[in-house]
């Protein structure tokens, strides 16, 4: 049998050759993507639910969603809409012993979506199952390889921030990953991830088929592979840590399917302390990304040569008392591509990889203003929990485009006569837990106060409206 055959079994089916006849450990969970038990803020695993003492663990969740948008710039698409999407997910993991075995079906569909929708496979995938896995935990005490966790088969991944690679709570739909990932603990405060993934490219990809909530399973393919390494350090500084890793994209066209031919090295480094009570914490990321893209996914799109950053600085206070209120500053860059740029040279517009949007920019869905490609964006946000039912959140920011002549909200004026300032944003979000546990209700709410660029720019629709409005309301019911 050749390498590559070897390789493509391992991927497939698990590493079961590196399982058998291991010693035991007691089992850790995986993270299921189910509503039930997906992370508020991506690479925190520590919202996961506990087993029973059988080592079963059953999750079940639907969260239904109602959200509507109106005076949208993006062109091609209608001005407003309204959608509602239901996601549902039934996670079960069995591991009593240092071998675990998991799955999950997760369904996500959307109704009431129009043709002129902005709506696609990144929120809708009926009947999908993101996760098939086998994991095995080993603990070889003090030494040089410490705990050990292998991973193999269908799971969902998720790194440091998650600004490159996450499980994203609020989206629709669930990121999954075919493959192999190793964990390793050689110290107390020392964690190595390696991995090599296929990422699972979501269908049906046809218009007509999304709206019409067609299932279709998702394939995994070696045109499109995913690896690299994650090393964390905890206590640095104090109660900080830092992270850096090591990201590789590449991709290919295939017979039924064209890409953007990403050859993309990442590399990121990120410096954190977590929020506390009557403290101050922080929050430094960048990454530099260089290799080859096209500008778009289209067969005769031009490859160029990448080179592309971003950086995320935040900082903040958490107060005591009832309310447990922060207040924190942050600014948010990604660059773009300049007047000639993308277009046979070289190309300067950041590519988020498989990151999350929300905790950064705001609503996604029918909304999604705000991405980690072509921004400079200072703001200042506030949070409380003034029970332990209820949470608040609220932001304010101004957004400018790192660069003119590159694109902001799907919007592009090459000449760079529409400007840099796209807009003004406010968001936020309100929970409140009917059932603590079992039943949550959340509104998120967004609005854009539009800036010259997207008043001005030729291609911008919906001029003549002076804000993009966007609210939703949904109920997540866990079981």
């Amino acid at each position: 049998m050749t390498p590559v055959r070897l390789l493509r079994g391992a991927v497939r089916y698990g590493a079961w050759a590196s399982i058998a006849g291991a010693p035991a450990l007691a089992g850790a969970q995986s993270l299921p993507a189910s509503p039930a038990s997906s992370t508020e803020k991506p690479g925190q695993e520590n919202t996961a639910p506990a087993k029973d003492d059988s080592g079963l663990l059953v999750t079940a969740a639907m969260r239904v969603r109602y959200e509507t948008v109106g005076g949208r710039p993006r062109p091609d698409f209608a001005r407003s809409e309204q959608a509602f999407l239901v996601r549902t997910g039934v996670a079960v993991e069995y591991g009593p012993g240092p071998l675990t075995i998991g799955g999950e079906l997760v369904d996500s569909r959307g109704y009431g979506i129009g043709s002129t929708s902005q709506l696609d496979s990144d929120d809708i995938n009926a009947l999908e199952l993101p996760q098939a896995y086998l994991k095995l935990r080993l603990d070889h005490g003090s030494g040089p390889v410490g705990k050990v966790a292998i991973e193999g088969g269908r799971f969902l991944v998720n790194l440091g921030s998650g600004r490159l690679v996450a499980t994203d709570e609020y989206r629709n739909t669930i990121t999954g990953f075919t493959g192999l990932r190793v964990d390793l603990e050689p110290r107390r405060n020392t964690d190595i991830s390696v991995f090599y993934l296929l990422p699972q490219e979501r269908l049906p990809d046809g218009e007509d088929a999304i709206r019409r909530n067609v299932v279709r399973f998702d394939r995994e393919t070696f045109d499109e592979v995913f690896f690299g390494a994650y090393v964390r350090q905890k206590q640095v500084f104090g109660r900080g840590q830092i992270e850096a890793a090591y990201y590789r994209l590449a991709e290919h066209d295939s017979v039924d399917r064209t890409t953007a031919d990403r050859r993309l090295h990442t590399i990121d480094v990120r410096l954190s302390r977590e929020p506390e009570a009557r403290a101050y914490d922080y929050d430094f990321e960048g990454a530099y990304q260089f290799g080859r893209a096209s500008d778009s996914t289209m067969a005769d799109a031009t490859n160029a040569r990448m080179t592309a950053g971003f950086a995320h600085a935040a900082a903040g206070y958490s107060f005591g008392g009832p309310l447990k209120p922060r207040i924190g500053l942050f600014y948010d860059y990604a660059s773009g591509n300049g007047r000639q740029d993308g277009t046979g040279g070289v190309s300067h517009r950041f590519d988020t990889l498989f990151g999350s949007r929300r905790d950064d920019f705001g609503p996604s869905g029918t909304y999604s203003a705000l991405a980690r490609e072509n921004i400079s964006a200072p703001g200042i946000r506030f949070e409380a929990k003034p029970t332990k039912r209820t949470e608040v959140l609220a932001d304010y920011r101004g957004v400018w485009l790192a660069s003119r002549y590159d694109r902001f909200y799907n919007i592009l004026d090459r000449t760079g006569r529409s400007g840099r300032f796209g807009g003004q944003q406010v968001e936020g979000r309100l929970r409140y837990w009917v059932i603590p546990e079992h039943l949550r209700l959340e509104s998120n709410f967004a609005v854009l106060f539009k800036g010259d660029f997207l008043r001005n720019a030729p291609d911008a629709i919906a001029q003549d409206d002076t804000t993009v409005r966007f609210i939703e309301t949904n109920l997540l019911v866990t079981f």
